[in-house]
């Protein structure tokens, strides 16, 4: 009986779980960064690109109750190489609660218990609102929240969280057969950082397997997400005097710096790490104030032996889902031999919010693949 009450309503249970792990999270998260009154890492460029895009593109004035990181004209920069949607995200609260490192830091803080969220809806969208799919939910919750990466990541106000829950975001989006919302998703993707753009291949080769007809399948993997990232791009434009002046300051600008040394000092080795070398947590970045942006070999690992299991059970699904974690690591890989030698671990973060997520969904997965082919044969 007590066994028959648990499996019914094990959802309700699971999502008390859920909310358990996530306030846990944020307290930690909280107590480890908001004490941090500092630009941390890259910190120096987006929180005031995001400050100087409310007063030089949108004309606000809002007080600075925190100094300019010591970066030279600095006051002017707008992070031309970079997509805008997070600096405009960070602007809308800057705008709203000031300019301080506390505030910087609270959308990124909001997408790390969002990506919890997503992880434990996605599981539960590919295997089945059961007592399966909700185990496997929140085992993906677990492994995105004790994820070293995405947990140091999520901390600070980088550009890194906004990529690896918009990425997320979008499969579940797209996984869920709801084409238009994914639509949408995939340009606000793009818009998060450019590393996504690999994403576009696995969601077109799915509108492939769904929408039957061409003409939708442009519509919705290229047409809806370029004109999603010229309307949020509309005030750059603007500020830049045009479309070919804003061509070349910054999207042309993003493609070329992000195949071009520069990043860093070559000489800087030990904050270097190529995309083979995440898989074994070679120069994890140093972020200071004692925060490494380490990877996790074993999730690394586990996201590369799993990958098979989709395609032994031929589901398209789960193809589509390690596939995009896979084109994004490709991508890194492509800009490193095109010439960026300057790559760093934090941005596993891009992807292992889905390769994380992929591990125990496709076990769980794999493994009532298993019984159900065994029932079968017996029968």
């Amino acid at each position: 009986m007590f066994k028959q009450l648990i499996i019914k309503y094990f959802g309700i249970i699971s999502v008390v779980i859920l909310a358990t792990i996530i306030s846990i999270y944020t307290f930690y998260t909280v107590s480890t960064f908001a004490g941090i009154k500092d630009y941390v890492g890259d910190e120096v460029w987006y929180p005031s690109a995001a400050y100087n895009i409310l007063k030089l593109v949108f004309h606000v004035q809002v007080p600075m109750n925190f100094p300019y990181p010591n970066e030279a004209n600095i006051q002017y920069y707008v992070n031309p190489e970079h997509p805008p949607l997070p600096k405009y995200i960070m602007a809308l609260f800057i705008y709203a609660l000031g300019y301080n490192p506390l505030v910087w830091r609270i959308p990124s803080w909001i997408l790390g218990d969002l990506t919890i969220i997503i992880a434990f809806l996605m599981a539960r969208k590919l295997i089945g609102n059961n007592v399966l799919g909700n185990v496997s939910g929140l085992i993906a919750s677990v492994l995105i929240a004790l994820d070293p990466n995405i947990w140091v990541m999520h901390g600070i106000a980088m550009l890194e969280i906004y990529a690896g829950f918009f990425s997320l975001f979008t499969l579940y989006l797209l996984l869920s057969d709801r084409i238009k919302s994914s639509s949408v998703g995939l340009g606000l993707a793009f818009l998060a950082k450019e590393s996504l753009l690999p994403l576009l291949i696995p969601y077109i080769y799915y509108l492939g397997e769904i929408v039957k007809q061409r003409t939708k399948r442009v519509i919705y993997g290229i047409l809806i997400p370029v004109a999603i990232y010229v309307a949020f791009s509309i005030p750059l434009i603007i500020y830049f005097g045009g479309i070919k002046q804003w061509l070349d300051a910054s999207f042309l600008h993003m493609l070329s710096w992000d195949v071009t040394n520069g990043h860093i000092s070559l000489s800087a080795t030990n904050q270097i790490s190529a995309p083979w070398d995440w898989f074994l947590d070679i120069h994890p970045f140093f972020l200071g104030y004692g925060l490494y942006a380490n990877v996790n070999p074993l999730l690394m690992w586990a996201w590369v032996v799993t990958t098979p299991l989709a395609f032994i059970m031929k589901d398209i699904k789960l193809i589509i889902f390690t596939m995009s974690a896979w084109s994004i690591w490709l991508g890194f890989v492509a800009v490193y031999f095109l010439g960026n030698h300057t790559l760093f671990s934090f941005y596993v973060t891009d992807f292992a919010t889905i390769s994380d997520v992929y591990v125990p969904i496709s076990l769980f997965k794999f493994l009532n693949w298993i019984e159900l082919r065994n029932k079968g044969e017996n029968n």
